[in-house]
């Protein structure tokens, strides 16, 4: 980014920081002093943030509100929380059961961010960092997720190269596209060492009210510990969690939407 443009953004994120609770309304020449900057430059950016929603304007006193935009971002950052927060119970109950690392995986553009982990007290464990970012092909809470997105979607995706992470990572498109099948019809999915390779994950998807796949409720161990027989014991509960996950969320069916075909 050429050096104007980061001052010109370091500028607007101070000006947004000089609205506070106790002077939600602020004029040109009030932010132009608290950030010793001259007028013109203020009234150009405050114009600019105006025009792109950042800014409202109080068309008596001219003076400059947070704008609409403000509040979407709001509400993007309240929905992690609102995410984190109702899922606790189940990912503790979760962890409870299973004694391993439980986390939810929350969709992020085109990848998958862990929101929420509890580890496995476990010595000998897999190991999950929160706010980590993943691919969605690979690992059980990728593709829990990516199975109920809409098809344009999933094409975009699998349109891409698969990037290999170890040996049993899915990279053909064909494979892949059979095992999200299989993942919509039988409503979890499973990864055997896609992301770690002697790891062994099991995820259900989690969805909002809109009926719009936005996590997954993940957990995994190494598989010498964590086994098929286990996948296959947890895998009905972990289905359960996550829709009671998403019926916190608003979600009103009883069973699994099947994506749409457009995004």
């Amino acid at each position: 980014m050429p050096a104007i443009e980061t001052q010109s953004l370091t500028r607007a994120v101070a000006i947004l920081d000089c609205f506070q609770p106790d002077q939600p309304e602020l004029g040109v020449r009030e932010i132009a002093r608290q950030l010793d900057l001259p007028h013109s430059t203020v009234g150009r950016l405050l114009a600019t943030m105006h025009s792109l929603g950042v800014l409202s304007q109080n068309s008596a006193t001219r003076r400059y509100l947070l704008g609409s935009k403000v509040l979407m971002w709001s509400s993007v950052y309240m929905s992690r929380l609102d995410l984190a927060r109702v899922a606790r119970p189940a990912l503790e109950e979760l962890h409870r059961l299973t004694q391993e690392t439980v986390s939810i995986y929350m969709l992020d553009g085109s990848e998958r961010m862990c929101l929420e982990m509890i580890a496995s007290p476990q010595r000998v464990r897999v190991v999950i960092r929160q706010g980590e970012r993943m691919p969605l092909h690979a690992g059980s809470a990728g593709k829990a997720i990516l199975a109920f997105m809409p098809q344009e979607f999933v094409k975009q995706v699998v349109a891409k190269p698969l990037e290999r992470m170890t040996p049993n990572t899915i990279t053909k498109r064909q494979v892949l596209v059979k095992e999200l099948e299989r993942i919509r019809a039988c409503g979890y999915a499973t990864s055997h060492g896609e992301r770690f390779g002697d790891a062994l994950g099991l995820a259900a998807p989690i969805f909002d009210a809109s009926g719009a796949v936005v996590a997954a409720l993940n957990v995994a161990g190494p598989n010498m510990r964590f086994t098929d027989a286990e996948v296959e014991k947890f895998a009905p509960k972990i289905m359960q969690l996550a829709m009671q996950i998403s019926h916190a969320l608003g979600y009103q069916g009883e069973s699994l939407p099947f994506p749409s075909r457009s995004k």
